[in-house]
């Protein structure tokens, strides 16, 4: 009898902090929509979120099936405008928050340090001001991070990198500044590290070149300084993409950039490397963007190039770069666009180019010491957008074809040595 009496009231408290928690989370949510001041579609403030009906019902939340309480809460797009409500850190079983691509502004509360079971935050595409707090580092489930395109300012809080859950840290598009801390280097499960477009300062941590997760790591557009460490890809066998484009990073390119065989983007553009382009480039078979323009390389382009059989967009710009194009290159059917321009290449292109690159899109070859007669030939490149050949020393005239590259919308060839009425030729612009 005892025994009855003990269950039954367990059972009644249970069922009370049910009730008391559920209220909790609903009295959190009503108190976030009241901080919502633009509802354009009309999702919550109009037809939703009321309590005649059950917050599992509610648009944007999903419950656990036992307790009923909110565990996800996604109202991406919305629309919305206004502040977060601090009522939110009550919301102590959620384990997602989604609250991207709206118009919410003010700083993060304080009070979200209490959900201590979040596993998901991404605030991106707002307008969020202040330093990104440092409490992220006390969330022990933490495994996403996502605070791309707001007006975050300030350093990276070193305490952020207490976190050895962390999975996705994507802090791009802010206005973030000062160094990198060391301490990145202890996100041991960390794949993707995207820092680009802040206003940090100071080399690249040798920490982040030992994450033998990271998939992808982009710190473009910055004011990052420094040599890359050579042994750069020797701890990184994951890594897809690599974009540390417009800084000013200089010295020259790891001969062991080949160890990151699983490689798919790689960007060093705009930057201050210089000796030649490393041939070990050639071994990254798995590359389908390339952009190393905008440097101080010297040499010729390595005929290994050519055996990036995937490659799509090739851009080695703004350079001196000396000697032809190696034939190689025109061998990977698989171009869309090729960009050599502003360098002092010589030679001509092969008379079969249509042949040999049928996807291609998009030449930019101007301001070289390129030469023959390979206008027709070009002009049989059906797909091509852009053609761009100024200041080179090509002949001939413009043949009559011209007229059957429908996409055509821009051809550059002024300052040449083309004959008969194109003598003066500039631009031709097809809308």
């Amino acid at each position: 009898m005892k025994k009855i009496c003990f269950l039954i009231a367990v059972a009644v408290l249970s069922l009370n902090c049910y009730a008391l928690n559920s209220t909790t989370d609903e009295e959190a949510l009503l108190a976030f929509k009241t901080r919502i001041t633009s509802d354009p579609y009309n999702s919550i403030l109009a037809n939703n979120w009321s309590t005649n009906t059950s917050i599992c019902n509610w648009i944007g939340v999903s419950c656990s099936r036992s307790w009923k309480r909110v565990i996800a809460l996604n109202i991406s797009g919305f629309g919305f405008t206004g502040t977060i409500a601090p009522h939110l850190g009550n919301l102590t079983f959620l384990g997602s928050l989604d609250i991207s691509s709206n118009n919410f502004t003010g700083i993060i509360p304080p009070e979200l340090s209490n959900l201590r079971r979040l596993e998901e935050i991404n605030l991106g595409f707002n307008s969020f001001i202040g330093e990104v707090p440092s409490w992220f580092g006390t969330l022990p489930e933490l495994q996403q991070i996502l605070l791309n395109n707001n007006n975050f300012s300030g350093s990276i809080p070193p305490s952020l990198f207490n976190n050895s859950k962390l999975q996705s840290l994507q802090r791009d598009f802010n206005f973030i500044n000062g160094n990198i801390p060391q301490e990145i280097g202890n996100l041991s499960a960390l794949e993707i590290l995207d820092l680009r477009s802040n206003q940090l300062t100071g080399s690249i941590p040798f920490g982040i070149f030992n994450m033998s997760s990271l998939k992808e790591l982009d710190l473009a557009i910055n004011s990052l300084s420094g040599r890359l460490p050579e042994n750069t890809c020797d701890s990184m066998p994951k890594l897809t993409l690599l974009h540390l484009s417009n800084n000013l990073l200089y010295g020259q390119i790891p001969s062991n950039i080949y160890k990151c065989r699983y490689l798919q983007d790689l960007s060093l553009s705009s930057n201050h490397f210089n000796g030649s382009i490393p041939s070990a480039i050639g071994s990254l078979t798995m590359l389908r963007r390339l952009f190393l323009g905008i440097n101080n390389f010297e040499g010729g382009i390595p005929w290994e190039i050519g055996n990036l059989s995937r490659l799509e967009i090739l851009s080695v710009q703004g350079g001196s770069l000396t000697g032809p194009i190696p034939s190689f290159v025109f061998n990977i059917s698989s171009l869309k666009s090729i960009d050599f321009s502003n360098n002092s290449l010589s030679g001509s292109l092969p008379v079969d180019i249509h042949h040999k690159l049928p996807e291609l899109e998009q030449l930019y070859l101007q301001s070289n010491q390129l030469t023959g007669l390979t206008l027709s030939n070009i002009l049989d490149c059906r797909r091509l957008s852009v053609i761009s050949l100024s200041d080179n020393k090509f002949t001939g005239g413009l043949p009559a074809k011209v007229g059957n590259l429908t996409g055509l919308k821009y051809l550059f060839l002024d300052n040449n040595r083309l004959t008969g009425t194109f003598d003066s030729f500039h631009i031709i612009k097809f809308e």
